[in-house]
Formats: structure tokens, sequence, C-alpha cells
């Protein structure tokens, strides 16, 4: 199809959003959370961004969440930017148009690579795959009616690229992925949501900035069913500026889970994660707010990966410090939310909004030996110091994770992963935050194996696995697959030695394995699937159709 009649096609139905922002759904099994263009993760209306179903009714989670981003530049001048609340939609140089996410899933993914992969020619392209803002795509303008950012190649979609020429070309087999710093594999979770936004525009060093929401699904029980993750990778586009030498990066998030004044805040240290849980077994509802009732979860908020100093060393975790609303309970007002840049940097340096440190005891504040995480461990853990344990008052919390200082030069690339998860499966309120630490330790797991969930890992529960092998296809092995189309049985003949055949069918799910030269389809529904088989020279594709 040319290029004109494409673009004719499709301008139809994008030409009314190709000049408005847009906001998306994302769903994990309960879980719920939003993406708008701007990098904000809100909804168009309401104010919680995170919502957790139960019983056909969305409790809140999370009000909003997102990084702090400060520096003190060589003069001391204080930079400062947030993006709980977004940026300007779009790369560094406006481009007309690209203001907008983008949302591609696995079984797609999974369907595209398999229509490639049987003959080297995609029959079938899928929307979301072409439209994929990936570089130099030669497709992008005729899915999206505008043309992809000239110059921006630094922080565009990635994607696999199946031929190695560093464009991104979906008729030649490429296809989106996840990115992550030293995972040289493909990672497909089974949705992701990315898009990319400006903060900073008017001072020396500019930064745009590109997050990439994703998830993974399972059918069996798996703490992944409960997660979200956010992927930030953030450019200083600094042209002629001396680096920054100061510059500390933080994860702020303002919890409200159910009713938001009976919450408490915990850490964990050696996790690098900060947590919330119910101050009693009965979340009731509140303000305008729906309570979880009796038994209410707990949530995690895990940093993955984080900033690089200036030799390419990763930069620790400072602390977490937690801060309060000034609208409800009684709190020194050194404590309570920050209003100016100077007040948003000392929270970003581990200290209190009035710039006092961070100390033992009580809520934190007015104490005398310094503390980096507040309320460490668990509520009930005997002698700790926790919220629990201190008995503190009422009141509606937020907490900052930060990293330390660090220098940021011109042109640095750097990323923040982040990961949200809830736990509901614990007796009572406390043991949903004992149950939320082991779940945490399985989640980190999953990501130092570079979130391969498919991969057979002893110490990793199962994830029923997507067509997402990163494997290469040979289509020089002589495979023939018969009848075709079939109905009960299909042979498999080759002269290779075939050591396994598994059957996909069209969104990319395994649906069969055999170790014999043949496939039992009697169970199967009618519809196209693919015949991967595994052979002493390679995998050899093809497709099937069932009757």
């Amino acid at each position: 199809m040319s290029r004109l009649h494409l673009s004719l096609v499709c301008l139809l139905g994008i030409m009314a959003s190709a000049n408005s922002q847009n906001t998306l759904e994302i769903r994990n099994n309960n879980l719920r959370a939003f993406l708008k263009s701007n990098g904000a993760l809100l909804p168009d209306t309401g104010i919680h961004g995170f919502d957790f179903e139960q019983e056909g009714e969305f409790i809140p989670l999370i009000h909003y969440t997102g990084l702090w981003l400060g520096a003190r530049d060589v003069n001391g001048n204080l930079l400062f930017a947030q993006t709980p609340q977004g940026g300007r939609p779009g790369p560094i140089v406006p481009t007309p148009g690209f203001n907008k996410a983008w949302q591609v899933n696995a079984t797609e993914i999974a369907a595209h690579r398999a229509d490639f992969e049987a003959d080297g020619v995609v029959d079938n392209p899928i929307a979301e795959i072409y439209a994929w803002p990936g570089r130099g795509n030669t497709f992008f303008f005729d899915y999206n009616g505008f043309e992809l950012p000239q110059g921006q190649d630094a922080n565009l979609a990635p994607f696999w690229d199946v031929d190695g020429n560093g464009l991104y070309n979906p008729d030649q087999g490429d296809y989106p992925i996840l990115g992550i710093r030293g995972c040289n594999i493909p990672i497909i979770p089974t949705q992701m949501n990315w898009t990319v936004f400006t903060v900073m525009e008017n001072t020396g060093n500019p930064m745009d900035i590109s997050l990439n929401v994703f998830y993974f699904s399972c059918e069996e029980m798996n703490p992944l069913n409960e997660s979200i993750f956010t992927h930030y990778k953030i450019i200083n586009w600094a042209d002629f500026a001396p680096p920054l030498p100061e510059t500390r990066w933080g994860l702020f998030t303002d919890a409200d889970l159910g009713c938001p004044t009976d919450d408490y805040v915990g850490s964990f240290p050696d996790r690098n994660s900060a947590y919330f849980y119910n101050a009693d077994n009965e979340d009731e509802d509140c303000l305008i707010v729906q309570g979880f009732g009796s038994n209410p979860p707990a949530l995690g908020i895990s940093l993955y990966r984080g900033p690089l100093g200036n030799m390419g060393q990763p930069v620790p975790l400072l602390g977490a410090i937690p801060f309060f609303n000034p609208n409800f309970g009684s709190f020194p007002p050194g404590a309570t939310d920050p209003n100016t840049a100077p007040e948003y940097f000392n929270y970003l340096q581990g200290k209190w909004r009035d710039g006092s440190p961070l100390t033992l005891g009580g809520i934190g504040y007015g104490g005398s030996e310094p503390a980096s995480f507040a309320f460490p461990g668990l509520p009930d853990e005997a002698g700790a110091w926790t919220e629990w344990e201190e008995g503190n008052g009422s009141g509606d919390r937020r907490v900052l994770m930060s990293y330390g200082s660090f220098e940021m030069a011109p042109g640095a690339v750097n990323e923040v992963i982040a990961g949200y998860t809830v736990h509901r499966e614990g007796e009572d309120h406390l043991d949903q935050a004992r149950g939320l630490r082991d779940q945490l330790d399985m989640l980190q797991a999953y990501f130092d194996n570079c979130l391969q969930v498919n991969t057979d890992i002893p110490e990793l529960p199962p994830c029923t696995p997507v067509m997402t092998s990163a494997e290469d296809v040979r289509r020089d092995i002589v495979l023939d697959v018969t009848p075709n189309p079939a109905r009960e049985v299909a042979f498999v003949r080759t002269d290779a030695v075939i050591k396994q055949i598994v059957l996909f069918d069209a969104m990319g799910r395994q649906v069969l394995s055999s170790a014999k030269a043949s496939l039992n389809l009697g169970q199967l529904p009618p519809g196209l699937y693919f015949v991967h088989v595994c052979t002493n020279q390679g995998i050899a594709v093809e497709k099937l159709v069932v009757e």
C-alpha cells in the first residue's frame, strides 16, 4: 500500500487527536493507573493516579507520584523540576503533534514476530507496532499523522533491532521492547505505555524525559499481577553549560490507602523501598474517599535503578523521609509540605522542610540522633523505630526516597526505574506489611534477572509465558508442516534433528509442545497458529491453520 493511501486511511481516525494530549488507562489485574502524555501519572478526571479494584469499586492507592529533580549549578543557583503534575508534552525541540502517549502489548508483539518469522514478510501489519515512535520509522507518519522529531533520536522509544541497522523497521521484523541499561536482551512486558515530555526548558540545563509505564501479567498467582513499573530516561540537553556539580533526584509518593488520614509509612532500607500501611485493621470512609474496610492492603514502592555519577558509578540511595499534609493532624510546620525550591531541595538532601535533620524517635523531627531512613523495618518489630511502635498521630503522609549527590554533565543520559506493588493476602494490617516485604524480594529477583519472567529460575514463581523468545529464526532450515490447513493432527518434517516442537496461537500464547514430529490439534479452536521447531541447527517457524 502506498504512503499516500495509508495516510488518507489512517488520518481519518487520528487527526482529531494529533494536536491534543491523550491519557492512557493501565490495568494489571486489580491495579489501575493512568499515564498522561505530559508524563503525569494522573487521570483526566479525579485526583488519584493509582487505585485498586475491590468488589467492583476503585479504592484510592496513590494521589500522585513522580520524580523530583534538583541541582545547584557552578554559581550556586538552584534548579528544580518535578514530574507528578507532568511537564510540557513532547521532546526538547517542540514537534507538531508529538504530544501523545503510545500503548503496545505483548500479544501484538508476539503476533507481529510470528508473522514475520514464518516467511520474512509481514502479511498483517499491526497498527500499534507500526505506529511505535522508534528511530527512523518510515511508517510513523502513516500511522500517526505527524512526523517523528528531527535530531531527537536519543530519547525516542526503544526497539529490538533485528538487522542491526540502528533504525526501527517493523516491516523487517523490528519490534518494541523495554530498554534497560545493562540488559542486552529484548524485554517484552505484557503492556508498555510510552511518552516523552520536557522539564526545565527555560534553564541552561533543559531535560526531556521519556517515561515507559509497564507491567507483567501471569495466569498463576504471582506478585507481578499486583505491580506496575515506571522507567524514566532523563537526558540533560545543555549545550554549553558546565556540569552541574550537585545534582539530587528523588521519587515522591503521596499515597492514599483508601482514607488517607489513618495511614502509616515505613521503609525497608536494604530493599531501597518505602511502604504504606493502615494504622489499624479497619479503613473507614472519610472525607469524599471510600475506604478499604477491614484488613486493608499495604502498598510498596521500590527503586530498582537510579542515576550514574560522573565516573559511571551507580549513585546510592541516600534515604527515605516522610512529611505531612498541614491540613490534617498536628505536625510541626517544618515537617509539612514544601512550598519553595529551597524547601524541596532540603527534602532531596534528606532534611526536613526547614533544613533540620531527620532524627530517630517520634515522627523523626526534633530529635538528637540523625537518621537516613524513617521508620525502618516491619511495623511491629520489637524495639524498632516505627510509626506503629511510636503510636504516631493521624494525618496525611507523603514519602520521598532520594539519591545522593552526583555531578551531571551536559548530554548525560540517566534512568530511574521504580515499582509499585500491593499486598492483600495478610491476616491483618500488620501482616500485610510482612507479606509485602517478601513480595518486594520476589520482584527484586525478577529485576535482577532483567525481568525475564519466562526464564526457569528456581527461586521465582512460575509465570505463564508469552512468545517473547529472542532466539534467531533460521529460514534456511527446510520445514514442512502437513496437512495445512489441518484438523486433528499435523506432521512436521525436516532434515534437521528435532529437539522440541512448540505451538503458539495468534496472540503469542503457548498452547502445545511435543518432543515428537507430530501435533495433536483436536482440542484447539480453529484459527491461525505458529509452529516453532527447535532443531540441532536452530529454530524454524511455519504458519499453520487449524480448521
